[in-house]
């Protein structure tokens, strides 16, 4: 019986290895050949755990089989499973490995102090240890952990480090120079005031980069949002300067019929030719629609798609007294147009074209703009950038809606802002 329950307790160990592995970090391979894997690295432990404990005898030997070669093929299986900062993952795992080593540290407590347990009752104070931790890894830590990623370009390898350092002085305490074995031993009560500190560190640690990162965030929207606002008011500035010229056209009419009353023909020639010149580049401003702030947009960005050898189709379909303020169109449609353009002309293969639509409907402005993109992207909420975020809080605004899905080969933005 004794036998039994520690390789039940050994499977339990196994599993909750794998679990972690799993939803830890983003997966290289689908779901399914992941769990695959981690099903074949689970049987292979365990025919070492199960050689290492019943057949070597040899201490050393047991050692390794039984915990260094498990901490190597688990890291093995990690990185080679998993896609992301290298930085990242090993910082992921390494919290994970911390936190095991709590476990195993209160699981020999446990068992010492209380020897004559009941298997079936120590089995379920072992699964109860395993599933808070895992809990509180998965759920809490590894979230944390991604939002932090979203704007951590460095600094992961000092909290590698961090963990390293967690790592051995859990083992210097619970395990050299004396092994913890009891809640009655001196060591225990450093012991729990470290683990009790470990696990508050990491949500005071990501806690302050995400606050630290939506400051910035909000700095550098704000500052985009100037920008994109600069850059619109400067192409209103250029019309208005255009209007004034076309009215101006009947003054130089009146030197045109002077210089024509002198039979100064050659003067007239040109002068003509720079008016016919000047009403060309005019009428090269196409009108979208009625809403002069959604015209001016379209203009500024179809511009830079051009310049990137993006080709363009636009639709578009909204009156001039929209209830939606400059401000905030020029947020939603300049940051998807750029974002269109960015992910475009990145792309070698594929046609390189984007197609907008803009329309309003009854009480609704709805944009939509898509652009060819991966066959095999995946995109998710982690993926959002300071863009779509700015996107997202805007359309929030106006109790809107918005989607972005990337499906055969063609990213898709929907915004809906209802008035």
């Amino acid at each position: 019986m004794a036998i039994i329950s520690v390789l039940i307790e050994q499977l339990f160990i196994l599993v909750a290895h794998a679990i972690s592995g799993i939803y830890s970090s983003n997966l290289k391979y689908s779901k399914k050949t992941t769990f695959v894997i981690w099903s074949i690295w689970l049987v292979l432990q365990g025919c070492l755990w199960c050689f290492g404990e019943f057949v070597i005898n040899d201490i050393g030997m047991k050692f390794f089989s039984i915990f260094i070669s498990a901490f190597i093929l688990q890291y093995i299986v990690f990185f080679a499973t998993t896609k992301g900062k290298l930085s990242q993952r090993l910082f992921t795992i390494l919290t994970y490995s911390v936190f095991f080593c709590i476990f195993m540290a209160f699981n020999t407590v446990i068992q010492g102090t209380f020897p004559g347990m009941n298997i079936v009752i120590r089995l379920i104070v072992l699964c109860a240890l395993l599933i808070g931790i895992l809990y509180y890894f998965l759920n809490f830590v590894c979230p944390l952990c991604r939002v932090a990623s979203k704007s951590m370009v460095a600094g992961w390898y000092p909290l590698v480090f961090v963990n390293v350092i967690f790592v051995i002085t859990l083992v210097a305490i619970s395990v050299f120079p004396v092994k913890i074995a009891s809640i009655y031993e001196p060591g225990f009560i450093s012991l729990l005031f470290l683990s009790i500190s470990i696990f508050a560190v990491y949500p005071v640690i990501f806690s302050n980069i995400k606050n630290m990162t939506e400051v910035a965030m909000k700095r550098e929207t704000e500052q985009q949002n100037k920008l994109l606002l600069l850059q619109i008011e400067n192409e209103n500035l250029q019309m208005a300067a255009d209007r004034m010229a076309r009215h101006d056209r009947r003054h130089h009419n009146l030197v045109l019929l002077e210089f024509a009353n002198k039979n100064d023909i050659e003067t007239v020639k040109d002068y003509l030719k720079t008016l016919v010149d000047d009403d060309s580049d005019s009428l090269g401003k196409i009108n979208y629609c009625k809403n002069p702030t959604i015209n001016t947009v379209l203009s500024v960005y179809e511009k830079k798609a051009k310049n990137a050898g993006i080709k363009v189709k636009i639709s578009a379909r909204a009156g001039n007294d929209i209830p939606v303020s400059p401000k905030d169109m020029v947020i939603v449609i300049a940051n998807l147009f750029e974002n269109a353009i960015n992910a475009t002309k990145k792309l070698k293969s594929k046609e390189k074209i984007i197609d907008v639509d803009i329309r309003e409907k009854e009480t609704r402005l709805l944009v939509k703009i898509e652009n060819p993109c991966k066959t095999n992207l995946k995109f998710d909420e982690a993926d959002y950038g300071i863009g779509i975020s700015s996107v997202i809080a805007t359309t929030e605004k106006y109790e809107g809606m918005y989607d972005f899905t990337a499906q055969d080969g063609t990213f898709s933005s929907k915004v809906c802002l209802n008035y």
